[in-house]
């Protein structure tokens, strides 16, 4: 039939047909690359958003992540008290209410008779974070300043609060304070450890023989007698803390989410008290040696765990010193 018809149209109709379906192909083709591109587009610009949502999201988890594996000091105020806090004796910044010390994002066990007990002088000496070997990886370690920014005598507490704690994470935690008093000293301050009390590998407290908690020495099993190791020269003991062998005990955790929570001292306006922070993880401590059959490799010892620290000094109402 088709044959037929364009038998019965002329050459020049014939020729006008064939450029109508042309142009008719060709408009069709157009559109259909128009629509290909168009998909193209769109597919490029959804696959552009998802990787910009999922890049923000890791962010914001590496962020947050972050931000909460660092050590926090903090200052609050009480009336007309005002106390200031810096990395240096200095105060070149100024003083601040808040100090963010950088932490490990993953802190691996380490003892306290080995690197630590060897740096730890240095440690003491230095102005702001410690960047000493290891220090990115199995420590948290800082020094910084606190002074009465006031006109007035005023007195403060420090306290330590155990914010989170997860996989019994806080019963092998071991925490030192040094606190210098008088900065213009050769005295390098007093030294305290604390610790949870004495616990087995699966986080149960130990008990002595009345059915109380036994403190934690600060490097178990090993005798370890500070005061007859070189690098304590020039730090005061609690002499409560050492046993009759020179055995040294952590002070035990205050409970009720506190480490430590000291009485209300003495600060006169202008005096500097230096402060140093050392956190790590004890690894003579049984929670670290995790040597129980009974437990599976993942819940053996404190693997995976997380804990966060903070320290807040807080002062009191206005005061008279004599």
């Amino acid at each position: 039939m088709a044959s037929n018809k364009n038998a019965e149209k002329t050459p020049e109709q014939i020729l006008q047909d064939q450029i109508r379906a042309d142009k008719e192909y060709v408009i069709k083709n157009k559109r259909v690359r128009r629509q290909t591109r168009r998909r193209a587009i769109v597919i490029i610009l959804l696959i552009f958003l998802l990787i910009i949502a999922l890049l923000s999201g890791a962010t914001y988890a590496i962020m947050r992540f972050v931000d909460e594996s660092n050590f926090r000091v903090t200052v609050t105020q009480t009336g007309t008290q005002w106390l200031s806090l810096s990395k240096d004796k200095g105060f070149s910044d100024g003083g601040r209410s808040v100090l963010d010390v950088s932490a490990p994002k993953n802190m691996d066990n380490v003892t306290l008779c080995n690197q630590l007990d060897e740096m730890l002088q240095d440690m003491i000496a230095t102005d702001g974070t410690y960047e000493g070997r290891g220090a990115d990886t199995y420590y948290i370690a800082s020094t910084f300043y606190l002074t009465n920014s006031g006109t007035k005598d005023a007195q403060y507490n420090e306290s330590i609060t155990l914010e989170r704690a997860l996989r019994n994470m806080d019963k092998a935690i071991r925490i030192i304070l040094i606190k210098d008093t008088d900065v213009e000293d050769d005295a390098l301050g007093e030294i305290v450890a604390y610790a949870a009390y004495a616990s087995d590998e699966n986080g149960n407290d130990l008990l002595d023989e009345n059915g109380l908690p036994i403190r934690e020495e600060v490097v178990p099993d090993v005798g370890y007698k500070p005061k007859e190791t070189l690098w304590y020269d020039g730090l005061t003991f609690d002499e409560a803390d050492l046993d009759e062998n020179g055995v040294w005990y952590a002070k035990p955790f205050v409970g009720n989410g506190y480490v430590h929570k000291s009485e209300f001292y003495p600060i006169t306006p202008g005096q500097k008290i230096k402060y140093t922070v050392v956190i790590w993880l004890e690894g003579q401590d049984p929670q670290c040696v995790g040597d129980n059959d009974s437990l599976i490799d993942a819940e053996r010892g404190i693997l995976g765990g997380q804990v966060k620290l903070s320290v807040e000094f807080t002062t009191a109402n206005t005061v008279e010193i004599k």
